[in-house]
């Protein structure tokens, strides 16, 4: 089924689901020059720095949760696939009991409503402690979700249930998180470009909110899952194949496929 990729751990099955894709400007990786990023582009047989969107089902013994909405209709025909991914797999919007939201930039939150109504209905909402008290009052989608549910609040560690840790992962915005499932990492944001970030974890986009504490986050995580030997999956994973593992090369890292 194209869009969709599967991976079980722990007693989970995590299903990704590719809500839509982009190419970025070169500017949004202002500090790396253009002949560096063609250079690297070439290298993995890329023209341009494509990305993809991300959102990522959940199925376990307590029922069904998401992690991120994806991105609603702000991306136009480039993205909002997440409803009819979700019905290709047989869940409905009601069956989703809980979403889990990594951050609360548009491309994760775009999708939690719909015309002004909730899209997942019965869902409880989760959200790190640091991301609500960041966007309250900032007007845009995050907000207006604040204003029509009262989040869970969660911190670093926190036991999400069916073997599930919040990993927190501070830098691209402050209350940035991924999970932790058995020997999963799901990173969400730490990684935009594969191709321009794995051999230069310290390269950080325009959208860090804080750039010098996102490139450590992204190195220290990524030489974690590297030396641990874990699975990994991130919110801008590009291919069929949303599931890999991590090798250390030089400063750098590469992308294993499974």
């Amino acid at each position: 089924m194209q869009g969709v990729d599967r991976f079980d751990t722990g007693g989970v099955e995590v299903i990704c689901l590719t809500d839509g894709a982009t190419v970025f400007d070169p500017s949004v990786f202002e500090t790396c020059p253009e002949e560096i990023q063609q250079a690297r582009l070439v290298l993995v047989g890329l023209k341009e720095i494509q990305s993809e969107f991300n959102v990522y089902v959940l199925r376990h013994a307590g029922g069904v949760d998401l992690v991120d909405t994806g991105c609603g209709a702000h991306f136009g025909d480039k993205a909002g696939r997440l409803g009819a991914l979700l019905a290709e797999i047989g869940v409905s919007a009601e069956d989703v009991g809980r979403v889990i939201f990594t951050h609360l930039h548009r491309d994760h939150v775009g999708g939690a409503m719909v015309e002004g109504r909730l899209a997942f209905p019965r869902a409880r909402v989760v959200v790190h402690k640091d991301e609500v008290a960041f966007w309250t009052g900032k007007e845009g989608p995050a907000d207006d979700l604040l204003k029509a549910v009262t989040p869970e609040l969660v911190a670093h560690g926190a036991d999400l249930g069916q073997g599930m840790t919040l990993e927190h992962l501070p830098g691209h915005t402050p209350g940035h998180s991924g999970l932790r499932i058995g020997d999963l990492m799901l990173v969400a944001d730490i990684v935009h470009s594969e191709a321009l970030q794995l051999p230069d974890p310290f390269l950080s986009p325009i959208y860090d909110v804080d750039g010098a504490q996102a490139a450590d986050t992204r190195q220290l995580t990524l030489a974690r899952i590297a030396d641990k030997d874990l699975i990994w999956s991130g919110s801008h994973m590009r291919g069929p194949s949303k599931f890999a593992r991590l090798r250390a090369v030089g400063d750098g890292f590469e992308r294993v496929p499974l």
